[in-house]
């Protein structure tokens, strides 16, 4: 049977996923898809393994990652498809911003303590062997380890999203900036979950990204496991007549979100999209 669906929104334990590249690929073999994309925050560390992983001549994978930005005030992620391993301008921003994921760990464990929660910085270090983009989810893990949460989303509901009392704010490429930094390097930039984004008129937020040069909107995605009760649908209409790919894919992070790996797909044929794209860059 051959093999048309593709997740193109993935993370591995280079950054806050539980699988390593290797087991990345081998999942998607093993329940056929055909294309993969490996998208993890603000990092590339795990590309080469992805790329290089035995797999199934069927299996089609494409080389991501997703940069944390800012808008207005506003957190907005974009995906990028086809990315270079070797871009010193790219490569010196997403150095940048894992720094500061990484300066940021002490103060919310810090905040943590203040909070009555016996959490410690070695116990972080711990189980960030081998990560290069840590972020919150991996502070979750620890809560639920330790037992004062039972899920990921509880954590974040209680401690680490935006608006509760462990949060500590990281350092952001501006928006406009990204996307104007990733096709100046060959990689296809995409508006990640736009339904996430605290903005009042969606539409006239992605034209004024169409502007500066997004390519593509993930449109298939499922916000539930955040919480949110909101559709794909509501993507569709709100860039219903704009001149942009869809795109799509589970945001799989192994077992630190409830998200199964292909559970969110679109047509293979996206991946073909999405490298005419690139190649007219």
């Amino acid at each position: 049977m051959v093999r048309v669906r593709a997740d193109l929104h993935t993370h591995s334990s280079s950054s806050d996923g539980s699988d390593s590249p290797t087991e990345l690929v081998r999942k998607a073999d093993a329940i056929r898809l055909g294309g993969v994309a490996l998208t993890d925050h603000d990092s590339v560390a795990g590309i080469r393994e992805f790329m290089e992983a035995e797999t199934s001549s069927e299996l089609i994978r494409v080389p991501g990652l997703e940069i944390s930005t800012e808008f207005d005030k506003k957190e907005v992620h974009i995906l990028g498809y086809f990315v270079p391993l070797d871009s010193k301008p790219l490569n010196e921003r997403l150095e940048f911003l894992r720094k500061s994921r990484h300066d940021r760990l002490p103060k919310i464990i810090r905040k943590l303590n203040e909070l009555g929660l016996d959490i410690t910085m070695d116990e972080l270090l711990e189980d960030l062997k081998g990560v290069s983009s840590p972020g919150r989810p991996h502070v979750a893990q620890l809560l639920i380890k330790k037992g004062f949460v039972k899920t990921t989303l509880e954590a974040f509901q209680k401690y680490l999203a935006s608006d509760k009392p462990a949060y500590v704010k990281k350092a952001r490429m501006n928006t406009l900036e990204a996307v104007k930094l990733l096709k100046s390097v060959g990689v296809v930039p995409v508006l990640a979950h736009p339904l996430t984004i605290k903005v009042q008129d969606l539409r006239s937020f992605t034209e004024t990204l169409m502007n500066a040069g997004i390519m593509g909107v993930e449109v298939e995605y499922d916000y539930s496991f955040m919480g949110m009760h909101r559709t794909s649908d509501e993507v569709r209409e709100v860039i219903q007549n704009m001149e942009v790919l869809h795109t799509g894919g589970s945001d799989y992070h192994g077992t630190v979100h409830y998200t199964e790996l292909g559970s969110v797909t679109v047509p293979i044929e996206v991946i073909d999209s999405l490298e005419k794209l690139r190649n007219a860059l």
